[in-house]
């Protein structure tokens, strides 16, 4: 039986946890083939939200640092499963389609699969300014990159655990750039990826996000990460470990 780990980062989000993880929870109680796991990084929240995840039945882990790339590393680090599902916790990324999630990398045998949000999205779950800055985040990663892919900034993505393991979580942001950078190093070593179309959802409460400076920050780490990418894999090739 295959350890499933669903993995959520979570900052001041008491109003939509609770509903996250219920979705979670009544998708999975049918997957009799898999065993999963809901672990929550609550990342220095001053409301409810660990209490409400916990109570959810969540393994909920504690990050200090102010951060989504530092919940990111920090929930990671707990992640035991064989594949691991990861999203928001404001109730924007269909958990529902996790059984899709796990059909499609059981089958194609991907390392990284992608949720993309752009296939068939209602403009009204999304800003237009993030959209925007979504296309052109999206698009120059497509050049930089040399690859063609339709969603870079999303947040609902599964890898295996083999994908997992060779991760250097040094070599990645501790803010919001990570997210990409997860599939940049994909990108970077030539890994099986797959998009599959999903259904995004107007989020609950408040957003945390701040459009033009954590679009900044993204677009100037794409471009960063593939320097650094480019020298850590030469060093691999003289060290004989690629």
């Amino acid at each position: 039986m295959k350890k499933v780990c669903i993995f959520i980062p979570a900052y001041n989000e008491e109003k939509s946890i609770g509903k996250t993880i219920d979705e979670i929870n009544k998708v999975t109680k049918n997957l009799k083939n898999y065993k999963f796991e809901v672990i929550v990084a609550n990342n220095n929240s001053d409301d409810k939200t660990g209490e409400i995840a916990k109570k959810h039945k969540a393994k909920v882990v504690f990050e200090k640092k102010q951060g989504y790339g530092y919940a990111y590393k920090k929930g990671l680090s707990e992640a035991k499963g064989d594949i691991v599902i990861t999203g928001d916790a404001d109730a924007t990324y269909p958990f529902s389609d996790i059984p899709r999630f796990l059909r499609t990398m059981e089958e194609g045998k991907y390392d990284l699969i992608i949720g993309n949000r752009f296939h068939n999205l209602d403009r009204k779950t999304m800003p237009l300014l993030n959209h925007f800055g979504n296309f052109l985040l999206t698009f120059a990663t497509n050049v930089v990159y040399g690859i063609k892919i339709n969603d870079s900034q999303s947040g609902m993505i599964a890898f295996n655990k083999n994908y997992l393991n060779k991760l250097n979580l040094d070599l990645l942001s501790n803010g919001m750039p990570l997210c990409q950078e997860l599939k940049l190093y994909a990108v970077c070593f030539g890994m099986d990826i797959k998009e599959i179309p999903i259904v995004y959802r107007a989020r609950i409460g408040k957003t945390k996000l701040r459009p033009l400076k954590d679009g900044w920050a993204n677009l100037i780490s794409l471009l960063k990460f593939k320097r650094k990418m480019q020298r850590y894999i030469k060093h691999l090739k003289k060290t004989n470990n690629i």
